[in-house]
């Protein structure tokens, strides 16, 4: 952000930081919705499958990679 706007470091900055903390607020407020939701187990069920889901996404499209 700092190499994007030169002239407004402190405005950049605060920027970065406030996103940053809106993200983590968000982020929480998500896990709080989905274990209300699902419960605990299924939280974890589903963590666990969007993990999985990652884990293959980045396997398969590495440059020059795949499954063997």
């Amino acid at each position: 952000m700092i190499k994007a706007a030169p002239r407004a470091v402190e405005a950049a900055s605060a920027l970065w930081v406030a996103v940053f903390n809106l993200s983590i607020g968000l982020g929480a407020l998500a896990g709080g919705v989905m274990v209300e939701a699902l419960s605990l187990r299924g939280a974890l069920w589903l963590g666990g499958a969007c993990a999985l889901v990652a884990g293959l996404a980045v396997l398969t499209h590495r440059p020059g990679a795949g499954l063997r």
